[in-house]
């Protein structure tokens, strides 16, 4: 029981660490301190979500669906391109525009359109959580729930803990410099995640 729970929240952790979309956002938005909880809570509720039905069998039925598969990638690749020319496009405004983008609050709407948009139309995610994570919970057949248990909580200390230590540090974070160059890594990393989803 206790085996099947550290080893979820062990491979949880390992998976969810990479920097990705999601953390991306988190960053962004506990440094300009919007919403920040209501987003660790949704992400916590859809890994949960896409971990729990990957362990009741759900990645095998969407491996049977190509269609769907190819979808929800060739949407996702967009979604994260965009998302990436936004960032770039931002990045090289003056001064004065950046410092005023940064303290802009972004409509609620917005902000939870691309918070579910950078989870639920990420294959990353699928693969992570429904596939891997609910094939490896599989393997522990009557001990799955508690592997599935570990891997959700390696997700609420994750996400808690990296929110609550951005947030710390966003007093420190106010300069032009600091958003231009965190903008250009933002853009990196969700055209980057972008083009490898496109040559799976």
């Amino acid at each position: 029981m206790m085996t099947a729970a550290v080893s979820g929240f062990l491979m949880g952790g390992t998976l969810i660490i990479a920097v990705g979309a999601q953390n991306s956002f988190l960053i962004e938005q506990s440094l300009k301190r919007q919403w920040a909880g209501l987003f660790v809570a949704l992400f916590i509720i859809s890994d949960a979500i896409a971990i729990s039905v990957g362990a009741m069998g759900f990645g095998l039925l969407l491996q049977q669906h190509p269609t769907l598969v190819t979808v929800t990638k060739w949407s996702g690749v967009i979604f994260l391109l965009w998302l990436a020319f936004n960032k770039l496009k931002a990045s090289m405004a003056d001064d004065a525009m950046i410092i005023a983008l940064s303290n802009t609050k972004t409509p609620f709407y917005r902000a939870l359109l691309t918070a579910l948009g950078v989870t639920w139309l990420n294959p990353h995610f699928y693969i992570d959580t429904i596939l891997l994570m609910g094939n490896l919970a599989g393997q522990w057949q009557q001990e799955k729930w508690w592997f599935v248990i570990g891997a959700i909580l390696a997700s609420v200390v994750w996400f808690i803990g990296l929110s609550g230590l951005t947030s710390k540090c966003a007093r420190w974070m106010e300069r032009p410099k600091f958003w231009r160059w965190f903008n250009r890594l933002n853009a990196f990393v969700l055209g980057a995640i972008g083009v490898q989803l496109a040559t799976l």
